[in-house]
């Protein structure tokens, strides 16, 4: 049980709307009352993840999953209900009285926020240094012949570490920062066979990694000659995680949701130049292969992806390592080529931004560029060189989840081969794959009449009004008693809180059901709310005399023709029929 109060839980509920909340994890788009995208937890190619703003509830038609937003919040962000309580109070400025936390909670906790503290101490420090400390000239100069704004640097929280050995450590002591500390987050080193520490980024210009939520968790510095190594990045620690953040995501987020697209590109400059030239969908790698974990926090956000990585031979393997992730994922994922010995940076500041477009309008698919790259290097034209290209094919082939797809690069490859198709089959052992069900978007569940009448009652007050002047006792069973209860309890000038009489279903998967039901209601709209309840109770009356007339025909077959029971109970199927026959 939540130690948090339940008008504390009412409030972030209201300064929450779900479809804000949801919104900042994924892409979604409008589709009649309702708001529809890819679900996030669970891959499918068609949009059966659904969001209904107005009554403050989400379902998957496809993995069943449904809830409110703590319940999303919870869910992606793999929280218990008061910690999701809390990340969405904090997020609308809702104070949280707390409850004392355990030692080990407290630790952990406590662990966290200082982290996350000292990055912004760190971030503070920097980006001082470089709008207006006389050590940051070096970096206000670079950043001028760069092209970089200081409005734009402001933006990227950009800075810059001094040339001395320990100016941000005696910053992070003078803030009461024990040094041991900062050095778990890799922005101090000891120093060897003596006391003491100094600062890992020195003469550097400094980007601010940060968390999907903007808060820093990181630092990548650049050196402004051709010292090498040319970056430092941030190591992991215990809020930074390589696999699982995309720089500049944060930024990002609303870009690739209003596209529908991400960008992926190497290199800091290289997002810095595509974000100044109005490219806001695009992300990072920064010296850090692509991984399951960063496709799918694209995938919140992108219904695809664009690839644009160095034409070298690292950016090449780099590439074929990630198309494997797309096609395991079932992600689309297109291959910009920008010219040879281009980067997007020196692309996009010799040709200027909109030459960029017409580069992302010839994008091939990623297996696509990958196939036509092979056919190029190698000599096809040989026994040998076809038996390397089938060899290097045939292993990313078989992840092509789509059967149809897949067949179609099947029979493409071999006229570019010139072999015969069961000849590729057979050599590459490409297993005949049944294709995957697809997720039941929407499929037709079997609603009863209960249900329909639950529905209504949602929908429309008129029918809260008939079903309490009928009395809910009469027309619903005990599965679904409680629910129409509670609806009848709210006030009645006052908006049904939904949301909140879900939360009180015990059964988990009844929950579901009914978040599923709920949550669409575009069938209803041109319905007669009245009627519509008359027809479900006289259904539900009629499903009654069924019951009952049952029920008496078992007992008349046990009972003396003699007795005067057995007359009481031909009257009472009589008068059943009677009535059963008026309700037709």
């Amino acid at each position: 049980m939540s130690m948090i109060p339940d008008d504390k839980v009412r409030e972030v509920r209201e300064r929450a709307p779900i479809l804000q909340v949801i919104s900042d994890y994924m892409s979604l788009k409008k589709s009649g009352a309702n708001y529809q995208g890819m679900c996030p937890f669970h891959g499918e190619k068609t949009a059966s993840f659904n969001v209904n703003p107005a009554r403050g509830i989400f379902h998957c038609f496809g993995c069943g999953v449904g809830g409110n937003a703590f319940d999303f919040v919870m869910r992606i962000e793999g929280l218990s209900f008061p910690q999701a309580v809390k990340f969405l109070a904090k997020r609308v400025g809702v104070e949280i009285p707390e409850r004392p936390l355990t030692r080990e909670e407290k630790r952990k906790v406590d662990e966290q926020e200082q982290a996350y503290r000292i990055n912004e101490l760190a971030c503070e420090f920097y980006r001082g240094v470089l709008e207006s400390d006389e050590a940051g000239a070096a970096g206000r100069a670079y950043l001028e012949k760069r092209g970089v704004s200081p409005e734009i640097a402001a933006v990227y929280r950009m800075g810059f570490a001094p040339a001395g050995w320990d100016s941000l450590t005696r910053y992070l002591q003078r803030k009461g920062i024990a040094a041991a500390e900062a050095e778990k987050l890799g922005l101090l080193r000891k120093r060897e066979g003596k006391d003491g520490y100094y600062d890992t980024f020195r003469n550097r210009l400094l980007f601010t990694i940060a968390d999907l939520h903007g808060r820093p968790i990181g630092f990548g510095g650049r050196v402004m000659d051709d010292s090498l190594p040319k970056y430092i990045n941030s190591p992991e620690s215990l809020v930074y995680r390589k696999s699982e953040v995309l720089f500049g995501v944060d930024l990002a987020k609303k870009g690739m949701r209003e596209k529908g697209s991400a960008i992926v590109v190497e290199g800091y400059f290289d997002h810095l130049a595509l974000y100044k030239a109005g490219f806001t969908n695009v992300v990072a790698t920064c010296g850090t292969a692509l991984t399951q974990p960063h496709v799918k926090l694209l995938r919140r956000y992108a219904e695809r992806t664009f690839m644009l990585f160095d034409g070298d031979e690292a950016g090449r393997k780099a590439t074929v390592r990630s198309m494997e992730l797309f096609l395991e994922e079932a992600f689309p994922a297109r291959v910009v080529e920008v010219p040879s010995g281009d980067d997007p940076d020196t692309f996009i500041n010799r040709e200027g931004g909109e030459a960029f477009q017409p580069l992302l309008d010839k994008a091939l698919p990623i297996f696509e560029s990958f196939y036509k790259g092979l056919l190029k290097r190698l000599d096809v034209r040989s026994v040998e060189g076809k038996v390397a290209f089938v060899n290097e094919v045939s292993p990313r082939l078989q992840k092509i989840v789509d059967p149809v797809e897949r067949g179609l690069y099947e029979k493409e490859i071999c006229r570019a081969l010139g072999i015969d198709r069961a000849m590729l089959l057979q050599k590459v052992g490409i297993p005949a794959r049944q294709a995957p069900r697809p997720p039941q978007k929407g499929a037709p569940q079997k609603i009863g009449t209960e249900e329909v009448l639950l529905t209504l009652m949602v929908k429309y007050p008129e029918v809260v009004s008939k079903v309490r002047e009928h009395g809910a006792d009469k027309l619903f069973s005990a599965s679904h008693l409680k629910l129409a209860e509670s609806i009848l309890a709210q006030p009645e000038d006052g908006e049904l809180d939904l949301p909140l009489l879900l939360e009180q279903i015990e059964s988990h998967e009844e929950r579901s059901r009914l978040y599923s039901l709920f949550v669409e209601d575009a069938h209803l709209e041109d319905l007669d709310p009245v009627k519509a309840f008359e027809q479900c109770r006289q259904a539900l009356e009629r499903r009654a005399l069924k019951g009952d007339g049952k029920a008496l025909a078992r007992e008349l077959a046990t009972v003396d023709p003699d007795s005067p029971r057995y007359l009481e109970i031909l009257a009472e199927l009589e008068r059943l029929r009677n009535k059963k026959s008026k309700l037709l």
